[in-house]
């Protein structure tokens, strides 16, 4: 025990050395466990939101249902009232759709139950202009704490006008509100086409306007048995005289598919994040270990076994990882409030600092067990090797090319010490390992320069709205469901198809579909002019009633490929079903705002081929085009239309959403796509290289000032001013930083496009990578002078070494 005491002491006297090792194997084990914990937080936040302002069930009626609460199967009713309500306006960055606006009131002691305060604070009851206002009006609208909304209302006696759908101008008057918080609920999660962006105003404000506005009831019920329970439900409430029963638990299942993205980049970031740490580590420890090799030959003497040499090294290992365990721990707690983001933060519960016992415990046991296992090997070898008398001691010192060239063009001696000192590993007491601090630079250059890259093309992603399949600039979406509205739809049709600044019209309806048997949210179209607006990444559009196009999650999840046969059944116009064998024609994008759950994710067929089989046999011509309008109407389908280019086209847009304000939608960008870009995974697991790159080369450069204490001394000895001392470290850092740039620059390239293909095909959109050259530009000019920075310190170490004590031992 004493011999492994002095032994142990000895090798610990290299300080500096183990405790950049600590560092390290902290920054590796703190940064993964961060982003384990944000992914499994990001997992279970909206769940656990459900869990507590949830709901199984949507009911709406004319009047309050208090009969549901008796039904077989229901938990709990919350009742809700909703006004009747015109356009609102406010001073906003964007008008608001009166289609997708809700002014509602909750009973003061439901209303905590049913939403999630976000910012500002709870109304009060007292007041009837204070209103708490959704996280998505705040989002999309730029609706915030103290925003004012002049709403019209509708009054009572046009209730049978509003409930109908007639186009009539409210006459109840106008209230203004005064938004006071922000608030989040379920139903305003996004997971479909249209938004919604509900205001919940108060008590105060009920009293004086319920009975003399119009409006309609709201029931949010908990059922017992969830969604299993909600069929029977269903058939409980409409038999009780309910207008609308809807399944929320579909809804949460899609706003579940638009976060998961999200949950699979943390849990990528984790993954690649510990294998590049692992390999860094994995060098820095195999560079620690040679550089502690040195006095094995004195241990060998006094009779040290190699195992007792291991064992020592075994200890000091173990104490790094421990170590490093405990700063990991401590690094990923202070991290976790920048965590989770997106709609994740605003669904998840608690905020500020989180301790996720199960994960970081695990982690950091998982943590020790990798340290152990990277510092095994080297530790054995350099022992065996060291105490058997297997050093390099007889090796001869071959220069490398690169110092000879630079010789020989008359570069000046710190040049030539600090070039040699990156890129040959020298021989004796004075051996570093080069490859492992260069093998660092060009990981971290490769990761920094793909993420650069797939940055770059995201970016490009979001702002080419074609490339995410919204290849249309505006939607119009009928208004009611009755006669009357079906002739408005066919009178816009036409009043579009006259105007001459509208390029490309079209016409879409949707519905399920069983796609081998599986629930598939399905379109179908017809181009009135122009082609149909929706693009396929690989293979086309279906061209006849038989064939059908897939998104790329729908096509993994059936297991069907462009070319293979499924299974289809569709519901008749007539009643009744038809099932029938389609053959897959290609992989569509699919938009947002198409409401087939998200990019990825959807099926399109030929409009006879979905919604009916009648209008393609009549003849071409005025006939079959109104059977086409009809049956988009009823299918509650909507008109596409593509402006001409530039300031021409943006006016005529606004013009028609002027003229049908409550018919005109606006595209926006996919939520998928924006809940993966907020947090920019490329980009922190790019820095993420960046900092083990710096620490590996901190550490070599703290071993190498340590192991050539003696040739410093020697130069010194020999003319070397501390100003050339200083030098040559920066030229050692420049040279490593240099042929990261090299090999990695082009390697990060094709590591980005490469990954940003794969991305593009398992996501479901166009790929188009990016590569931006003043980013590599930045990249390789901060590259170079981080790795200078990083040198000061060994530099200002090795300047102030003084040749007597670095010569003593000779």
């Amino acid at each position: 025990m004493d011999a492994l005491g002095l032994l142990l002491r000895a090798r610990l006297r290299r300080w500096r050395g183990w405790v950049s090792l600590c560092l390290l194997a902290g920054l590796l084990s703190g940064l993964t466990l961060a982003a384990v914990s944000a992914g499994h937080r990001t997992a279970t936040a909206f769940p656990q939101f459900v869990a507590a302002h949830g709901y199984d069930a949507l009911v709406i009626s004319a009047a309050p249902m208090p009969g549901l609460a008796k039904l077989p199967g229901v938990a709990s009713v919350t009742l809700m009232h909703q006004f009747a309500t015109g356009t609102p306006a406010c001073s906003c960055a964007r008008p608001i759709n009166p289609t997708d606006f809700d002014l509602t009131e909750v009973a003061p002691a439901d209303l905590p139950r049913m939403v999630k305060l976000v910012a500002g604070r709870m109304p009060s009851q007292n007041s009837p202009d204070e209103v708490l206002a959704s996280f998505r009006l705040q989002q999309d609208i730029g609706v915030g704490v103290g925003t004012v909304i002049r709403v019209p209302l509708y009054s009572a006696a046009q209730q049978g006008a509003y409930l109908s759908g007639a186009a009539v101008t409210p006459a109840g008057g106008t209230v203004t509100l005064r938004v006071v918080g922000i608030e989040a609920a379920e139903a305003e999660f996004p997971f479909a086409a249209t938004p919604s962006y509900t205001v919940y105003t108060t008590t105060a404000f009920a009293r004086l306007h319920a009975g003399r506005t119009a409006g309609v009831a709201f029931s949010f019920v908990r059922l017992r048995g969830g969604a299993a329970a909600f069929p029977r439900f269903e058939a409980g409430a409409r038999a009780a005289g309910a207008f609308s029963v809807s399944d929320a638990d579909t809804a949460v299942g899609s706003i579940g598919t638009s976060i998961w993205p999200q949950v699979l980049g943390w849990w990528l970031l984790a993954g690649l994040t510990a294998l590049a740490g692992m390999v860094v580590l994995a060098q820095a420890l195999s560079r620690q270990a040679e550089a502690d090799a040195e006095p094995f030959s004195t241990y060998r003497a006094l009779g040290a076994t190699w195992r007792q040499v291991a064992a020592v090294g075994m200890i000091a290992t173990l104490l790094v990882a421990v170590a490093g365990a405990v700063i990991g721990t401590g690094l990923a707690v202070l991290l976790s409030p920048l965590t989770p983001v997106g709609l994740a933060r605003i669904a998840e519960l608690s905020s500020g600092f989180a301790f996720d016992t199960a994960t970081l415990a695990l982690g950091a046991g998982v943590a020790v067990l990798a340290v152990l296992a990277l510092g095994t090997w080297p530790t054995v070898r350099t022992a065996r090797r060291a105490v058997r008398g297997d050093g390099d001691a007889a090796r001869v010192l071959r220069p490398s090319r690169t110092r000879v060239l630079l010789a020989s063009a008359g570069a000046p001696p710190s040049t030539l010490i600090g070039v040699g000192n990156a890129l040959e590993r020298g021989y004796g007491r004075a051996a570093v390992p080069a490859r492992t601090a260069l093998l660092g630079s060009v990981l971290a250059v490769t990761a920094l320069s793909a993420a650069v890259v797939f940055g770059a093309s995201l970016g490009h992603l979001t702002s080419t709205p074609v490339l995410y399949g919204q290849w249309y600039d505006a939607w119009f979406s009928p208004s009611g469901s009755s006669q009357a509205s079906a002739a408005q739809f066919s009178a816009l049709v036409t009043t579009l198809e006259h105007d001459p600044d509208i390029t490309d019209i079209a016409i879409g309806g949707g519905g399920g579909a069983m796609i081998d048997g599986r629930v598939v949210s399905a379109l179908a179209g017809a181009a009135l002019r122009g082609p149909f607006p929706l693009v396929a990444s690989v293979g086309r559009l279906p061209r006849t009633t038989s064939e059908v196009a897939l998104g790329a999650t729908t096509l993994r999840q059936l297991g069907a490929h462009v070319g293979s046969g499924v299974r289809v059944t569709v519901q008749q116009p007539t009643g009744g079903s038809r099932t029938s064998w389609y053959r897959v024609t290609g992989t569509m994008v699919f938009a947002p705002s198409d409401g087939t759950g998200g990019l990825g994710t959807g099926a399109i067929f030929t409009l006879d081929g979905l919604l009916t089989p009648s209008c393609g046999r009549l003849p071409a011509g005025a006939a079959q085009n109104a059977c086409r309008l009809r049956t988009v109407f009823g299918a509650g389908g909507e008109i596409l239309v593509t402006t001409v280019p530039g300031p021409r086209g943006q006016a005529d847009l606004a013009r028609l959403a002027l003229a049908y304000p409550a018919e005109t939608n606006l595209p926006y960008p996919p939520t998928s796509l924006l809940n993966f870009g907020e947090v920019n995974f490329p980009l922190l697991f790019g820095l993420a290289v960046a900092l083990f790159g710096a620490a590996t080369l901190v550490h070599a450069l703290v071993v190498s000032v340590g192991r050539r204490r003696r040739d410093t001394g020697l130069l010194k000895v020999l003319g070397f001013v501390r100003r050339q001392t200083a030098f040559a470290m920066s030229w050692q850092t420049t040279t490593v930083a240099v042929v990261g740039l090299v090999v990695g620059i082009p390697l990060g390239i094709a590591a980005g496009r490469l990954g940003w293909d794969l991305f593009a095909g398992y996501v479901g959109f166009v790929a188009v990578p990016v590569v931006v050259a003043w980013g590599l530009i930045a990249l390789s000019a901060g590259t170079i002078a981080i790795a200078n920075l990083l040198a000061a310190g060994p530099a200002i170490a090795a300047a102030r070494i003084r040749p007597a004590a670095a010569l003593r031992a000779e």
